[in-house]
């Protein structure tokens, strides 16, 4: 008989019946998990007639992917800060980052992007703008980005000359 094949994937998720296929030939199916962790992945089996089988052994699967988190912005003298947090399982590699200013009168500053190589699983980098000088409430736009994970950060400031002063949001 033709055979047809339902994954379960741990996650609360199943896949759609796949097939039909001919008795004997291998089947591979693929899935993207939102979170890290743990999950027992299994299989169970129907022929055309729709006669099924048990739910296999499961296959446990560790998912581990970097999770990108901006946290703890400053502002300081003619500069921004933010800490950029890897949450995840694993290393988080060449994370561009980018941090702009929009609004006021920002005469040096208004833009630094930046290639970190690597973060480690639970470590953070911190990152800075180069000097800013200007008027005016301004907001904030920080972002971090690897291909598994993205985080922003928005924030409002007032920039007086050199000095940076967070409205909301920063420390």
């Amino acid at each position: 008989d033709n055979i047809y094949y339902l994954f379960d994937w741990g996650d609360g998720t199943k896949s759609e019946w796949i097939g039909p296929v001919n008795s004997g030939v291998a089947v591979s199916e693929s899935h993207a998990w939102a979170n890290n962790g743990f999950y027992n992945v299994t299989v169970r089996a129907k022929d055309e007639n729709g006669s099924m089988s048990r739910w296999c052994d499961p296959h446990g699967m560790r998912i581990d992917v970097p999770i990108l988190d901006i946290k703890l912005a400053k502002g300081k003298v003619a500069k921004i800060s933010a800490t950029i947090r890897n949450l995840g399982f694993a290393e988080a590699e060449n994370v561009s980052w980018k941090i702009s200013l929009d609004g006021g009168t920002i005469l040096l500053g208004k833009e630094r992007t930046g290639t970190i190589s690597i973060i480690p699983a639970g470590d953070n980098v911190e990152i800075q703008t180069g000097f800013i000088f200007g008027f005016g409430k301004t907001r904030i736009t920080i972002t971090a980005e690897v291909a598994e994970s993205k985080d922003t950060l928005l924030l409002k400031a007032t920039v007086i000359f050199f000095l940076v002063i967070m409205t909301s949001g920063g420390g």
